[in-house]
């Protein structure tokens, strides 16, 4: 089939072999001939909205200010992802689909593109500076694996994701940047509860519950700086930073109360890779023991803490946070929602994936040469040239950000992009690929969450960082390409976004209530339901 944009959010779909066409909307409605039905995703990628000019610009590329005119160098190679209005269209690229047939390997049922892990870390052109932690394979056990629906919208579960869940795990609330100074503090909120996160030295955070002792009005609305104490603005009762009483109005009134409102209850705080992390659950483990040694070996080098928060994007979602989070947690969806991407060669059946407790890694040595869904299979040795191709334009794109720090990179450094999550609802994806995603439930209703992203752009250590970006908001019925910041991975989002409330809404009447996961592909997803299911305190088939 031939997609046409016609203009106005039309869309012309030709087959070519027999002469029928179908004009359709952006939004998959039929407008006139003979070709009724068409594919949505490619119907919104060619017809529905797009980026301002200037802006398509593959996100990894983007320029590391807010202004397109402003970036850190790199500007040629950055202008190889962004339209062209002079450059002659490529030639059109036409593949039927076929499926994926699939392989046995030693490690198990994997896509009839994969290329084993050691042939390409062996092949490796610097070997001396790979990580030990690359060479690690740890698939999720076990086969395809059902869910209840009721988890994605059953009050029941929500009400236990705060008491189990959010009050008794590790979260990621800010970043140390968007609190930079001594009296600085962001308000983080999760379901019903809500923290204060403020800086209290040069290097210390206290996180308290932002409620007053009193009558229980929240202390703090909105992020703010420069404070010299927390005072409710109700009757002024106060604390200080860190949390101690401070002034009691009218303490003459109040005969043996300040003893028991002498200290904001609090969270305990840790921070890792420049973020701040809070856990209501003051005995819980350290923060490093829940992120585990794997997952801290693999960004060691990478030194996330001195990124730069180049871009901030919020959006209200109709479908629980779970339901959103899970589409990006596997690439099994793409053949589906990204089709275009299956014709460059992208469409990631070859995908590795690897759990490790509360981390899952996906893509850290997955070469995107072939395209079994279209019929484009790479050899090994073809593989391995475009990935080495692929290390050196990085390197050289690099280069002009972090100067001679790429040095310390080997060929699956500089080409590790993987889409990485930690439990339960950050995703920090790994290598140069700038993402972090969060997802979080919006306040007591399990029907919405808010879906953030955030690009972290590589900065030369040592050098003053821009102040991080301050957050955008989206409307629930905005695009995403509303958000120009973060480049062409708004066009794939909108995508993404097409499916997250009809997976919700259809979790409430499918029948039978159960979803499957794929015994490989979804492993992630899977490593996610269990670490749920036990930190619920559910039964094997809640």
């Amino acid at each position: 089939m031939i997609y046409t944009d016609l203009g106005e959010g039309r869309v012309r779909v030709e087959d070519q072999n027999t002469g029928e066409y179908g004009i359709f909307r952006w939004d998959g409605l039929w407008l006139e001939g003979d070709m009724t039905q068409a594919d949505l995703h490619y119907l919104v990628h060619v017809g529905g909205q797009n980026l301002p000019e200037g802006r398509d610009i593959y996100w990894a590329m983007l320029p590391t200010t807010q202004s397109p005119d402003e970036g850190q160098g790199g500007p040629d190679y950055a202008s190889r992802f962004s339209t062209d209005k002079k450059a002659p269209p490529p030639p059109p690229v036409i593949g039927k689909f076929i499926g994926d047939p699939g392989q046995e390997t030693e490690m198990g049922a994997r896509s009839s593109s994969h290329v084993d892990l050691e042939y390409i870390l062996k092949n490796d052109r610097h070997p001396e500076r790979v990580p030990d932690v690359y060479w690690l394979e740890s698939p999720m056990s076990g086969g395809p694996t059902r869910i209840p629906t009721a988890r994605f919208h059953d009050r029941k579960y929500h009400d236990l994701e705060v008491e189990r869940l959010w009050k008794r795990t590790w979260q990621m609330a800010c970043r140390e940047d968007d609190i930079p100074e001594v009296g600085d503090y962001h308000i983080y909120e999760i379901a019903s509860l809500s923290f204060i996160i403020v800086r209290t030295g040069k290097n210390e955070f206290k996180a308290h519950y932002n409620a007053c002792l009193h009558r229980g009005r929240i202390l703090k609305e909105m992020d703010g700086k420069g404070a010299k104490e927390l005072r409710c603005p109700f009757h002024g009762w106060t604390w200080d930073l860190d949390g101690g009483l401070k002034h009691l109005t009218c303490e003459w009134d109040l005969p043996g109360v300040a003893g028991d409102v002498g200290q904001l209850p609090g969270a305990k705080v840790g921070t890792w890779g420049g973020f701040i992390f809070i856990n209501p659950d003051m005995d819980a483990e350290p923060l490093e023991e829940f992120l585990g040694p794997v997952m801290m070996a693999h960004y060691e080098k990478f030194k996330l803490e001195n990124r730069y928060k180049h871009a901030h994007v919020r959006k209200t979602v109709k479908a629980n946070w779970k339901v959103a989070q899970e589409a990006f947690m596997e690439a099994y969806h793409i053949a589906a929602t990204h089709p275009q991407l299956l014709l460059i060669g992208g469409d990631s059946a070859d995908v590795r994936y690897d759990v490790f407790g509360n981390w899952g890694r996906a893509q850290h040595v997955s070469p995107p040469a072939s395209s079994p869904h279209r019929g484009i299979l790479k050899t090994r040795e073809e593989v391995l040239a475009r990935w080495r191709a692929s290390a050196d334009a990085n390197a050289k794109y690099l280069r002009s950000l972090i100067g001679d720090e790429v040095d310390l990179y080997s060929d699956a450094e500089l080409n590790d992009s993987c889409f990485n999550d930690l439990f339960p609802n950050m995703h920090p994806w790994g290598g140069w690929a700038r993402i972090v995603f969060r997802f979080r439930p919006l306040g007591d209703d399990p029907d919405y969450c808010q879906m953030e992203v955030m690009l972290l752009a590589p900065w030369p250590e040592g050098k003053e960082k821009p102040a991080p970006a301050k957050v955008h908001e989206l409307r629930s019925d905005q695009k995403w390409c509303d958000a120009p910041e973060i480049g062409t991975l708004a066009r794939i989002l909108d995508q993404d976004s097409m499916n997250m409330a009809n997976v919700h809404k259809g979790m409430k009447t499918k029948q039978p209530p159960y979803v499957w996961y794929t015994a490989y592909q979804e492993g992630k997803i899977r490593n996610f339901h269990e670490n749920y299911r036990k930190k619920l305190e559910l039964g094997e088939d809640e």
